[in-house]
């Protein structure tokens, strides 16, 4: 069975007192945080990736979306600084894929006016060797720019952590239903047309991972902060249609 989550009353957040910062100002925490979701099928959402990411002396993961054939879109906070990215592509286990490829620095793309106090601008690209689609391997299309998708139902999907606070190996998904903006403006500490918002919960979505709209299979947001029991939050791809195209010719 599927589980829906739907946003409470605004007021929910009103009673915490001020408004919260918009990422969480000063540690940026790679998040894996689906709970209570469903396993995933195995291409059930062929545009999904895994990102390992080293940086320094640290390794982490994060999530990512299939947009081209040489594109993957993510979050900024996940490629900051980072080292190389290895990629598995086409699979619902974090450590088996049918084609992984591992990308440097050079491929990364971050928004240049990116905050990484703030997470304002959370969104980044990597450019990838070409890879072909297939039925477990496939591109997510991109959000349209004159919809808000405000009340709409949308597909979080990630590894994330269980209940008891494990990473998991199988992919987990859960719908969700996505915030007016006036809602989100309410409990985020800057208004920004920049950001989706959905919860309250405990959290939803991979860091850098995609959120879809349900009925039409369109990539609406990227994970980029939580705020637990209180809200998620997306970089609206809507925002950055042009940032995107700039940068890779996509339409």
């Amino acid at each position: 069975m599927q589980v829906l989550i739907v946003f409470l009353s605004v007021t929910f957040a009103l009673s915490l007192g001020a408004k919260l910062p918009l990422g969480g100002t000063q540690n940026i925490d790679i998040q894996q945080r689906i709970q209570y979701g469903n396993d995933a099928h195995k291409g059930q959402f062929p545009y999904i990736v895994s990102l390992h990411i080293r940086r320094a002396n640290e390794s982490y993961l994060c999530g990512g979306s299939i947009i081209d054939h040489t594109w993957i879109l993510t979050a900024a906070h996940c490629t900051h600084n980072a080292d190389w990215v290895k990629i598995f592509y086409g699979t619902t286990k974090r450590w088996n894929s049918e084609l992984s490829h591992v990308v440097y620095s050079d491929n990364i793309i971050e928004h240049e006016n990116y905050n990484n106090r703030n997470l304002a601008n959370d969104i980044a690209l990597i450019r990838t060797p070409r890879v072909e689609y297939s039925e477990l391997i496939n591109k997510v299309s991109l959000a349209d720019r004159d919809n808000d998708y405000e009340g709409a139902v949308a597909v979080a999907s990630g590894w994330g952590k269980n209940e008891h606070g494990r990473v998991q190996d199988d992919l987990q998904f859960v719908e969700v239903q996505i915030h007016s903006k006036m809602n989100c403006w309410n409990i985020v500490y800057e208004p920004s047309d920049t950001i989706i918002c959905i919860g309250p919960f405990v959290g939803v979505g991979d860091s850098g991972g995609p959120l879809v709209t349900r009925d039409d299979s369109k990539l609406v947001g990227v994970a980029s902060f939580l705020h637990p029991g209180v809200l998620s939050g997306f970089s609206r791809v809507s925002s950055y249609l042009d940032w995107i195209r700039s940068h890779t010719g996509l339409e």
